[in-house]
């Protein structure tokens, strides 16, 4: 039995190395990072209320008494609005995801018993996890319109005789905004659709980016592990032609992977959101998606595939560069650590939070890092901002390029079998 200890003993010492445990304990202080963030912007956006555009086309007392209602749940911009088109123009101009229409004679229907009706809009300008939270004061904002209405014509004891329209007084018709077009529809299911499409390509994409990392780096330490870089270097061939061949490739099966990833999740996805929303639910969202425009065009998937690619081949040149520190296969786990954190924090922060509702210095400096702008090209192809998608991907060649550079400067010398990042305790 004490044998057994020993050797227990000796493999769990063998297991926990800091190869092992460094890019463990990353991952865990960038989670806890992301968290504090995340709980920092929930705390902040609580504290202040959300904020809806009223556009009263009626003037009455009703519809001012009506405003003023929902002065305690949310932060009313009044407009002047003449039409939907106008009102979503200003919504657009405040950034503001919610707004109501109460129609001209809406006080006179209200009494005379007749069909009471009132807009609401929603303007899909984000896809966040956290979008939802803003729209959801449209809902709230419509149900206290009815509460007041209701309450106001059981005090006055007048109004229609139908008890099913004293409690529902107040028609809603929904409407969402999008792409500068407006279309009936429910934009809680809408988003709940986007998101379904737009959470594929980053999940696929931080699963293959790390992946081709790992293994573009492992390949490098390997090669100098089993003296074979050396061989490979002193072949009649340029360095530079070594580090293109070596990226190209790995570019191209990680292109490949994220390509069948995508295709797999996408079909597991639809078949999920059919189970839970049913058929014709999904058919109606999907062209209510169509007809707002947000679904890709054939330009809109040039710029995901490129952007797409110059991601891994940026991951890749990194990669590389971390790949030629380490001295074995094993240690090259803990040496793309900080790539991995250059991957998450991105991923994790424009998948849960609205980067509009942060500060502008915070958003530049999510901007400034290089896999940022692949999580947030599908939300800015989908409404347009082709300029943004391009800017990124600009930004991504240009850094590309310098790690290549780099890359190709280190394997050129004596650097490549020379660099080292030995974790371990010297003897």
């Amino acid at each position: 039995m004490k044998k057994f200890w020993v050797l227990l003993k000796k493999e769990i010492k063998e297991l926990l190395t800091p190869q092992l445990w460094v890019p463990f304990l990353t991952v865990i202080v960038v989670f806890f990072v992301i968290g504090n963030v995340t709980s920092k912007q929930m705390k902040e956006q609580e504290s202040v209320k959300d904020k809806i555009v009223i556009a009263d086309l009626d003037r009455s007392n009703l519809s001012a008494s009506i405003i003023s209602s929902l002065e305690p749940v949310a932060t009313v911009v009044e407009t002047d609005a003449t039409d939907n088109v106008e009102l979503n123009i200003k919504m657009q101009e405040e950034n503001i995801q919610s707004g109501i229409l109460i129609p001209k004679g809406f006080e006179n229907n209200v009494y005379g018993g007749g069909q009471t009706t009132i807009e609401s809009y929603s303007l899909m300008s984000n896809f966040s996890a956290l979008a939802g939270k803003k729209m959801i004061i449209g809902t709230t904002s419509a149900a206290l319109i009815n509460e007041m209405v209701s309450n106001t014509l059981l005090g006055e004891k007048i109004g229609p005789g139908n008890t099913t329209k004293l409690k529902q007084p107040v028609t809603v018709k929904k409407f969402v905004s999008a792409n500068g077009i407006i279309k009936e529809g429910d934009a809680t299911q809408l988003l709940s659709f986007i998101l379904g499409q737009t959470t594929t390509v980053p999940t696929v994409l931080f699963v293959v980016i790390v992946m081709a990392a790992q293994m573009i780096a492992s390949a490098v330490a390997t090669e100098k592990e089993n003296k074979t870089l050396e061989t490979l270097l002193s072949l009649p061939i340029s360095r530079k032609a070594i580090v293109a061949s070596k990226m190209l490739a790995a570019g191209f099966v990680s292109l490949i992977m994220a390509s069948l990833y995508m295709l797999g999740i996408r079909n597991m996805n639809s078949g999920i959101s059919g189970m839970a929303s049913g058929v014709s639910s999904g058919e109606n969202v999907s062209q209510l998606a169509a007809d707002l425009g947000l679904k890709f065009s054939a330009f809109g998937y040039l710029e995901l595939g490129l952007i797409l690619f110059l991601a891994i081949l940026l991951a890749l040149s990194i990669a590389m560069i971390l790949g030629a520190f380490a001295e074995d296969a094993k240690s090259a786990q803990g040496v793309v650590a900080p790539l991995m954190i250059l991957v998450m924090i991105p991923y994790f922060l424009t998948l849960l939070m609205d980067l509009n509702s942060m500060s502008i210095g915070v958003r530049y400096i999510i901007y400034s890092i290089p896999f940022s702008h692949i999580f947030l090209a599908m939300p800015n192809i989908l409404t347009g901002n082709h300029i943004f998608v391009l800017a990124g991907a600009g930004y991504m060649l240009i850094l590309f390029v310098i790690f290549v550079l780099l890359a190709a400067k280190i394997f050129s010398s004596d650097l490549i079998l020379t660099l080292k990042l030995n974790f371990s305790k010297k003897k």
